[in-house]
């Protein structure tokens, strides 16, 4: 799987810190945490961050750290897998 922001690593590097921030003042204002979608397994859930914001724990498949997509489902679509070619 490679579910990222941008298939370009710079490019998704600056997107994630971007979301972040957004995410800390979120949070800080008393919004829910962002839906996330873990980077190995593609499993999505709204659990919320794992010992600290932007660092998560797949209840998939145990994955930790903080890789992955955090998304709002009211006004963004679900990641894709950045890998996966339609014929």
């Amino acid at each position: 799987m490679n579910i990222t922001y941008h298939p370009d690593s710079e490019i998704n590097k600056g997107v994630a810190a971007e979301v972040l921030a957004s995410e800390v003042i979120d949070l800080k204002v008393g919004y829910p945490p962002r839906r996330w979608t873990c980077p190995q397994c593609g499993s999505s859930h709204s659990r919320g961050h794992f010992m600290s914001i932007g660092s998560h724990r797949c209840l998939g498949c145990g994955y930790v750290g903080d890789g992955g997509v955090m998304w709002d489902p009211t006004s963004e679509s679900a990641p894709v897998d950045l890998n996966v070619t339609t014929a």
